[in-house]
């Protein structure tokens, strides 16, 4: 989460979350993988639509470490299924945890070490803030 952060957010972003995750005020997740997918982005399913000012996420991550616990999330979702690559219809959403919408499921339990906890995300109709470019490369530069 701090290095999506650091290279891809803006400064508001950086000025609003790294402080404190940096601090460990706050925890953060990464959220890539989900069911049938596993980290292969491409073939995600979350979608996120642009709806006015905002964007509606819809779908599960699966295997988040520390989702049970984060505060502030990056998420990445679908938003051009037409793209081509299709890696240029990814885009990635910071979400803050009690947003409308956005929930986990139980920890689940985990072989070997459990310095982390680890959880499925679940987006219904999760109004996501701000407009963000759609692109690999620079996934939030404009999301606030």
């Amino acid at each position: 989460c701090i290095n999506q952060l650091v290279r891809n957010g803006n400064e508001a972003q950086k000025e609003k979350y790294l402080p404190k995750l940096i601090s460990g005020e706050y925890i953060g997740a990464l959220a890539m993988s989900e069911p049938n997918a596993g980290s292969d982005v491409v073939s995600m399913k979350l979608k996120a639509e642009k709806k006015g000012n905002h964007y509606i996420l819809n779908g599960n991550k699966f295997w988040i470490t520390n989702g049970p616990d984060a505060d502030v999330l990056i998420v990445y979702a679908k938003t051009d299924l037409a793209a081509v690559p299709a890696s240029r219809g990814i885009t990635a959403f910071i979400v803050e945890k009690g947003m409308p919408g956005f929930s986990t499921s139980k920890k689940l339990d985990k072989l070997g070490m459990r310095g982390s906890n680890t959880c499925e995300l679940i987006f219904e109709d999760c109004k996501v803030p701000g407009s963000c470019k759609r692109s690999w490369t620079t996934p939030f530069p404009t999301c606030t």
